[in-house]
């Protein structure tokens, strides 16, 4: 479908349910390709039963799936699979999310579709990988950030560990198949082939832990909870309680923005002591606790609004979408008028973005996108009535 993006004219086949997959298409869709959904007949994705509804609809259904097609298909059906065969056949790429050695069982692992169309990019989306001890494990976001280590690091040094509040796994899972994608049909034409692009929820923990990682193997150290320089170990960023119990983020980590602060808070003794041990670091947070609950939070925000000292609101999410630099930049997405969710990312380019398609109904398009391979609508019919479409 015509979208004026840099994806124009890449058909992407979308096998995925719920969010892993689903974000990875809409990042595919937001740049401009034409993603459908291949869904199961009459359950569809699961994304579609998750509360809370609106007029019937899942919220998350129509925020993650808008711009998007939908056709129903029985792949284990044969001819279901057959059907798959010859739309991957016209596809670009194709993701899918269901467990290692499902799709081969259908008859349409990535062997056999790279078979009928050799170009093809083959994503397949999982917790833990194609391969290693733990490919055949189920889990969920919760699991992934769970053996990733990011649980444990998460929460205040004398507290549990606590769960992320945004599932940063399936995200991180998510937008790393995205760059595979996109790396693989960047290198197609070279080649004259597509790949296999195997990415995983728990590779995406880990590849984020850089910085902490990198530290660990050097060190052999590994930080109590809440004690990681930039986990609330630093005094120079933390989050602060206001006389309002609203809270500010602040992230002063050069000197010069931990220097403005201080002179802004009267506190000029604490600037030569930024990094030092962790009782100072304890007794500085302390100090600059004792000062910003004096004031509100957005009392705050105005008196430090032109101090340079990397001071920030800690916004609930009405207040994040309400945001006036978020709704200039776009990040709120309306389709046919109603806001739905965040906007398309990135931005490529300086054009203007087409209309948002809402997200699309159980099956509405699979006429339409099977008349590409030349069914028409007494075999669709047929097809309908033995519940394979």
């Amino acid at each position: 479908m015509p979208s004026d993006g840099p994806l124009e004219g890449v058909f992407v086949l979308d096998l995925s349910r719920l969010l892993p997959g689903g974000y990875c298409t809409l990042l595919l869709a937001d740049l401009g390709a034409d993603v459908v959904k291949v869904e199961e007949p009459g359950r569809g994705d699961y994304i579609r039963a998750t509360p809370p509804l609106v007029n019937g609809a899942s919220a998350a259904h129509r925020a993650l799936n808008r711009c998007k097609r939908s056709v129903t298909l029985n792949l284990k059906d044969p001819e279901g699979a057959d059907i798959l065969r010859r739309l991957a056949a016209r596809a670009d790429v194709l993701v899918e999310s269901f467990r290692p050695g499902v799709m081969e069982r259908w008859g349409v692992g990535h062997r056999e579709l790279a078979s009928v169309n050799p170009e093809l990019v083959y994503a397949a989306i999982t917790g833990y990988g194609q391969d290693g001890p733990y490919r055949d494990i189920v889990g969920h976001d919760i699991n992934y950030v769970g053996f990733g280590g990011v649980i444990s690091m998460t929460g205040q040094p004398d507290g549990p560990p606590v769960v992320p509040g945004v599932q940063i796994g399936d995200l991180g899972g998510a937008t790393l198949a995205a760059v595979g994608i996109l790396a693989a049909l960047v290198d197609r034409p070279r080649t004259g082939r597509g790949r296999f692009v195997d990415a995983s929820m728990l590779d995406g923990v880990i590849s984020w832990l850089s910085v902490h990682a990198g530290a660990f193997l050097s060190t052999g150290d590994t930080p109590a909870r809440g004690t990681a320089p930039l986990g609330g170990g630093y005094a120079c960023y933390r989050v602060y309680r206001t006389k309002d119990d609203r809270y500010l983020t602040v992230g002063a980590l050069e000197p010069r923005f931990w220097e403005a602060l201080c002179r802004a808070l009267g506190a000029e003794d604490l600037v030569d002591h930024q990094y030092g041990s962790p009782d100072q670091q304890a007794r500085m947070a302390e100090r600059l606790q004792a000062v910003f609950v004096t004031k509100t939070r957005d009392e705050w925000m105005t008196e430090l609004g032109d101090v340079p000292g990397c001071v920030g609101p800690v916004n609930d999410l009405a207040e994040a979408l309400a945001d006036p630099q978020v709704r200039h930049r776009g990040m709120v997405a309306e389709v046919e008028g109603e806001a739905v969710g965040p906007g398309p990312v990135p931005r490529v380019g300086t054009r203007e973005r087409p209309p948002l398609r809402p997200a699309p109904g159980l099956g509405e398009h699979t006429a339409e996108v099977l008349g590409l391979i030349g069914l028409g609508p007494e075999v669709i019919d047929r097809l309908r009535a033995r519940g394979v479409v």
